[in-house]
């Protein structure tokens, strides 16, 4: 079986290194259409089409190599709207009690603990030294830091961001989309889409779709219902090909818009707004231009744009 890793950055190296260790796979390629690189650590990467094309879903099980949670989210459905199946990688350094139930798609890294009855979500990722206490629920698309704790019966929404370092009291819950900033220690219940940070640890304000590694932007995750176009592609699959070939062959960020080795580039910027109009047939005008800072940013602008416009019809 191949093992198919959506993001070739520092995490699907990393992510590599266990698949390699566990000789479970007959091969291991990744997924990336914001990359002109053709290798990785040996292994051929490909723009999703073209995976697509090749390996068909009984010859992969994938894995979500990606570190922001929303866009963790966005390419794990992605997949699995594809036909596509995940995997599970877990480090042998890991320690992992009987009972725990870990769901499709999680990687647990090196050195993890997590106690009896505990039950791990889908797509999940615990970093190194994580720890996980009994009879705790991760929640899907959740994301563990290094060296985090999580007490005892504790449970964790869907989607939420555990930062490096942060400790959570047995007996509490965290809520869906919550972030938990580093070295947080949280002794009480957190709501969903809420932010919070310090020992003890505060609110300091709302993440409601926002970005952890980034600015704050308003996103909210598609469903399956919302209708593509007359190719079979949903609006995150269209958008993601005019964003992505804007920035083809740059070393770009797509959650922050910015370059690695640079700046701002408002000649880029403004052909992607040309080519969203063109592609989505919408106008996007004055400070309308302005909002968009990121790749969700856009995402969510086109969505709303595009729900207005039917409403008018």
């Amino acid at each position: 079986m191949i093992l198919a890793l959506y993001g070739a950055g520092a995490m699907g190296r990393e992510f590599k290194q266990i698949a390699d260790e566990s000789r479970e796979w007959s091969g291991i390629v990744f997924i990336d259409d914001n990359t002109q690189a053709e290798r990785l650590s040996g292994c051929p990467v490909y723009r999703f089409q073209i995976f697509r094309e090749r390996c068909t879903p009984d010859q992969v099980r994938f894995i979500v190599s990606i570190g922001e949670p929303r866009y963790r989210l966005e390419a794990f459905e992605r997949m699995t709207r594809a036909g596509y199946t995940p995997g599970v990688l877990i480090h042998s350094s890991a320690h992992v009690s009987p009972d725990v139930v870990v769901g499709e798609g999680t990687v647990i890294c090196q050195d993890v603990f997590i106690g009896s009855l505990s039950k791990i979500g889908r797509n999940c990722y615990l970093s190194r030294n994580a720890s996980v206490g009994h009879d705790a629920v991760v929640g899907d698309h959740t994301r563990l830091g290094v060296n985090s704790f999580i007490g005892g019966h504790t449970v964790i929404g869907t989607n939420a961001f555990i930062g490096a370092g942060a400790l959570l009291k047995d007996r509490i819950n965290i809520g869906a989309y919550s972030i938990v900033a580093l070295g947080a220690a949280v002794f009480e219940d957190v709501p969903d889409n809420a932010t919070v940070i310090g020992n003890p640890a505060r609110l300091s304000g709302e993440s409601t779709g926002s970005a952890v590694y980034g600015n704050n932007s308003s996103f909210k995750p598609l469903q399956d219902k919302e209708a593509g176009d007359a190719s079979g592609l949903s609006l995150q699959e269209r958008y993601w090909e005019v964003f992505a070939g804007c920035f083809e062959g740059v070393d770009f960020n797509p959650v922050t818009f910015r370059y690695h080795d640079g700046g701002w580039d408002s000649v880029t910027h403004m052909t992607l707004i040309s080519q969203l109009e063109e592609a989505f047939h919408v106008s996007i005008r004055g400070r309308e231009v302005m909002r968009i800072r990121s790749y969700a940013d856009g995402l969510e602008l086109i969505r709303k744009k595009l729900e207005t416009a039917s409403d008018t019809v």
